[in-house]
């Protein structure tokens, strides 16, 4: 049987990977003069595909808790880029929704993020990143079975 080297595990690393990719696209976000985050912009990014998400929605989509949602989703409010409105159907639940200044950002944001992956998979072939998400995919999956 093969040592556990912590190190090693695919787990650590792609921790690593992720803490990464977030702390540059955060440094690059700064010295563009965004006023987001790359956790901000993950929030947003959900809602241009789906506008008026719950909050809970948004939560399982991005994994995080439902306090950290919470704090993001206020701050984006903040900066007038989403809005919370009653639904319709059920009032005691919120739906969120991007404001247009929140639609905005889709282009400024998106072509910086773009740029930022191309710097960061410089030199590895597209077929070793599609299966490196087919890999993640299913570890994902197999993680939620539980």
């Amino acid at each position: 049987m093969k040592k556990y080297v912590f190190t090693q595990s695919i787990g650590f690393k792609i921790e690593v990977c992720s803490r990464l990719l977030t702390n540059r696209l955060n440094k690059k976000l700064k010295q563009q003069d965004s006023w987001i985050t790359a956790e901000q912009w993950g929030i947003i990014n959900f809602l241009l595909q789906q506008d008026g998400l719950t909050q809970n929605q948004l939560a399982q989509k991005t994994s995080k808790d439902h306090t950290c949602v919470s704090r993001l989703i206020d701050n984006l409010i903040k900066r007038d880029l989403i809005e919370r409105r009653p639904d319709e159907s059920d009032r005691r639940t919120n739906l969120i929704y991007l404001t247009e200044a929140g639609k905005s950002l889709q282009i400024e944001i998106a072509k910086l993020v773009e740029n930022h992956l191309q710097h960061a998979f410089h030199g590895i072939d597209s077929s070793d990143i599609k299966t490196c998400l087919s890999v993640i995919d299913r570890v994902m999956e197999n993680l939620k079975e539980e």
